[in-house]
């Protein structure tokens, strides 16, 4: 899990404009670590395309957190012994981090829809775009280095290898 702490005060003041949020655990390490304090655009309303970065309640404990969308409605989702298919209002979200690096970091092992399956869209609380802190690593927040997406799901109308 990455949590997050919002830093913005009323509701009515988040939503005028962007949302700040302070990243507490290493799951995205390391495009986003730990201390890294991100402003959020809260006004989307759809899941963003793959490999964007989404601020959303965790299934399970209802918890802000920051994954990536790895999956969309329709997606076939390599899954225990078979695949599953995304319905169009959900997404399959995935940490960055290994469970070697964000155990090197001192967390566990990150948590994502491995764990709690697709995520709903009303679940999805808004896109961090930017970060402004701490200082050395300021600046806009860069999409994934590869795209692991094209490995790990397949279209609805393609077979699976094997």
């Amino acid at each position: 899990m990455d949590r997050v702490a919002l830093r913005s005060g009323s509701l009515r003041e988040r939503l005028r404009g962007p949302w700040r949020v302070t990243v507490a655990e290493g799951s995205m390490l390391p495009g986003v670590a730990p201390g890294d304090w991100l402003l959020v655009d809260p006004t989307i309303r759809r899941w963003p395309r793959r490999g964007t970065l989404v601020l959303f309640r965790e299934p399970e404990t209802g918890e802000l957190a920051i994954k990536r969308v790895a999956g969309l409605g329709g997606d076939r989702i390599p899954f225990a012994d078979g695949f599953l298919v995304l319905a169009a209002d959900e997404a399959w979200l995935e940490s960055d981090a290994s469970p070697e690096v964000a155990g090197a970091a001192g967390h566990g092992p990150p948590v994502d829809s491995h764990r709690y399956g697709p995520v709903p869209v009303e679940l999805l609380v808004g896109r961090p775009w930017f970060r402004y802190g701490p200082p050395r690593r300021i600046g806009r927040l860069a999409g994934p280095a590869g795209s692991r997406d094209a490995r790990r799901i397949s279209s609805p109308d393609v077979e699976p290898p094997g």
